[in-house]
């Protein structure tokens, strides 16, 4: 009974700290969780898009993550992304096999992983007197193949439409997310359980 828990809690352990240099969908919606805490050492930015947007046009952008703490490995893996966007399309070079688009967002593939900004393109919508929300998370790894001493952090950007009158921001995101809360519980919860288990013994 005592390995099948074992082996259960391990399990749980490694969904939390699984790396993903092929991309990452969804589970990333809410940050690069399985790589620790947000670091701010880490510069997420997106270049290239205007102030506002006029309807109908295409933009041409990068998304460049930079890191204080993480050095580019120039032989492996340094870093990766995981953008939502709410209005507009997304356009990429898929030829480059740099990026790929992944559960409703865009990520890295394995190639993209070997560099820490990638080129996409910003269809604006119809209506520019509306506005489009970019939500990026990007990753400054170290190329150990594990989730370990790598450093990530995100971008909030509102891209207005010209004729837009509201609420524009632009923020690096701050605090703590519901996932957040999530993955620390499911950590603490393995953690007693190898406590009980050793202190049966």
């Amino acid at each position: 009974m005592r390995a099948v828990v074992v082996v259960l809690v391990l399990a749980l352990l490694s969904q939390v700290a699984v790396s993903a240099p092929s991309g990452i969908g969804k589970s990333a919606n809410e940050g690069c969780l399985c790589h620790g805490d947000r670091d701010q050492s880490t510069t997420v930015w997106i270049e290239g898009l205007p102030e506002s947007y006029e309807s109908n046009t295409i933009y041409n952008f990068s998304i460049i993550v930079e890191s204080e703490k993480v050095a580019a490995n120039p032989n492996g893996s340094i870093g990766g992304f995981r953008m939502l966007v709410v209005g507009g399309s997304i356009t990429f070079d898929e030829s480059a096999g740099l990026i790929q688009e992944l559960d409703d967002g865009w990520t890295h593939t394995e190639s993209g992983n070997m560099v820490r900004s990638w080129n996409l393109s910003f269809v604006s919508p119809e209506d520019n007197a509306s506005y489009v929300d970019f939500t990026v998370y990007g990753n400054a790894v170290n190329g150990n193949q594990a989730s370990s001493e790598d450093a990530w952090n995100s971008l909030s950007l509102r891209l207005p439409g010209v004729e837009y009158d509201g609420e524009i921001f632009s923020d690096q995101a701050d605090g703590f997310s519901p996932m957040d809360y999530s993955v620390g519980l499911v950590s603490m919860v393995a953690l007693v359980g190898l406590l009980i288990i050793t202190l049966r013994d």
